[in-house]
């Protein structure tokens, strides 16, 4: 899997850091995690999208090591934005998923022009505020 900025047919995914490649984002993680991707899909596309996201999520939950996806939608009806939260045991385990030829095969069929913009995260304890 290319980590730079790739076009798979009709999406393309870049990185919110971008001092920080996809890769170096994965290498450098331990434990679960989580994959944000902010999606910006064409106007009108969001239910398409959507659906894809779905198709995506079950292939997604397939794989060793997915916990969980979770999809969030701007409210307007004519809103861009998509939002996907998806746990991962481990940044291996999301990475055997993503650079499978059935992910590439799935991605290809978002709307074309959608982008997916992503990033590794995981909790963060805050005193006072929240736990890991």
């Amino acid at each position: 899997m290319n980590t730079d900025s790739t076009e798979q047919q009709s999406i393309t995914f870049t990185e919110l850091d971008p001092g920080q490649s996809f890769a170096d984002q994965i290498a450098s993680a331990t434990g679960p995690c989580t994959l944000l991707d902010l999606l910006v899909v064409p106007h009108g596309s969001q239910d398409t999208a959507v659906e894809q996201w779905r198709l995506h999520s079950q292939y997604m939950k397939t794989r060793p090591g997915c916990i969980s996806a979770q999809m969030h939608r701007t409210p307007s009806g004519d809103g861009r934005v998509l939002v996907n939260l998806a746990v991962w045991e481990s940044p291996a385990a999301l990475l055997e998923a993503v650079t499978d030829p059935e992910f590439a095969k799935i991605a290809g069929n978002y709307p074309d022009g959608t982008v997916c913009t992503r990033q590794l995260v995981r909790p963060e304890a805050v005193g006072g505020i929240c736990v890991a």
